[in-house]
């Protein structure tokens, strides 16, 4: 698996994680308000009308779209008569409420979203409390990862890349531009450290988001690798001026091989993989010299590009 491949699934593994969390949040709040509906009245609440008794919880696991929810709270009444509907109407929104909980995460948490899912999971109508109930715990799962702090280790090596994160949670396919920063620690582990939707300006983007990391106690960068983008790398030498660049070899191939006919690209993409996996300086400049001498003629634009930025 490339770089760029591992990138890619750490960051879908780790959005799908947030996501979970927040369906699990979603669930069990409306769980919940479904339970003080049939009781006729909220927990330790005496009214008039209350027509039974609470008797805990229960636990059971949710197989999602995102991945499986473990541990998912479900209340259960003394009588044993509470029947909720959630899991099969969950079931046939099969995509919806992920989708939901992820636009939220990333463009903003609002009442008005949390009701439209509510409204379809659940035949109570859920009021205005429950909704901010329901708003306020998403926003503080979604502040407890934003601004986890990092100074527990140093992470020597940074990856900062804007990826399309293709999802299949329901009946389509969609497709999230996000900008994203995974770091590798000094024991080589991976871990993602932010996620952000992407914006129209790279640079700028790129800066507030190394910006937001140093205030939660990055330290030890010694490396940072991404594309040849230079709003990214005046961000890297402004937020981090101690640490060095190195371009992305994943997209340094991409854009050669963008000059190469289709018929050809099998082999020029096996000779310069071949460039970047030797671990000796003297045989990569050997092997790059080669690909020169073999590539100019056949395809110049290539070759221009492989001499203008190797």
């Amino acid at each position: 698996m490339t770089p760029k491949h591992e990138f890619e699934d750490d960051v879908k593994l780790d959005v799908e994680a947030r996501v979970r969390q927040g369906v699990k949040a979603v669930l069990e709040e409306v769980l919940e308000e479904e339970m003080s509906e049939h009781l006729k009245a909220g927990y330790r609440e005496l009214t008039p009308t209350r027509r039974g008794e609470r008797n805990g919880y229960y636990q059971r696991n949710l197989v999602t779209p995102a991945g499986k929810i473990e541990r998912l709270t479900v209340p259960r009444d003394r009588e044993g008569e509470f029947v909720t509907e959630v899991f099969e109407r969950y079931k046939r929104m099969t995509g919806d409420v992920q989708e939901a909980v992820l636009e939220m995460y990333l463009c903003g948490i609002s009442l008005r979203k949390i009701a439209g899912v509510t409204d379809a999971l659940s035949k109570v109508r859920i009021g205005k409390d429950a909704l901010s109930r329901i708003a306020s715990r998403l926003q503080e799962e979604q502040r407890e990862w934003r601004e986890r702090s990092l100074e527990e280790k140093a992470y020597p090596y940074l990856y900062l890349d804007a990826t399309y994160l293709k999802v299949r949670w329901g009946a389509r396919v969609s497709s999230l531009a996000l900008l994203a920063c995974v770091g590798v620690d000094e024991e080589g582990f991976r871990e993602v450290l932010a996620v952000e939707v992407a914006g129209t300006e790279k640079g700028a983007a790129y800066a507030s988001l190394l910006r937001g990391l140093i205030d939660r106690d990055l330290s030890g960068v010694r490396l940072v690798i991404s594309d040849d983008h230079e709003g990214i790398k005046a961000a890297v030498s402004g937020e981090l001026p101690g640490a060095e660049w190195q371009r992305c070899t994943v997209h340094f191939e991409r854009n050669i091989l963008a000059h190469v006919p289709a018929s050809s690209m099998a082999e020029v993409a096996e000779d310069l993989k071949a460039i970047f996996k030797v671990r000796r300086v003297k045989t990569a400049r050997a092997l790059a010299e080669e690909f020169v001498e073999l590539y100019a003629k056949r395809f110049p634009k290539a070759v221009s590009v492989f001499e203008e930025r190797a």
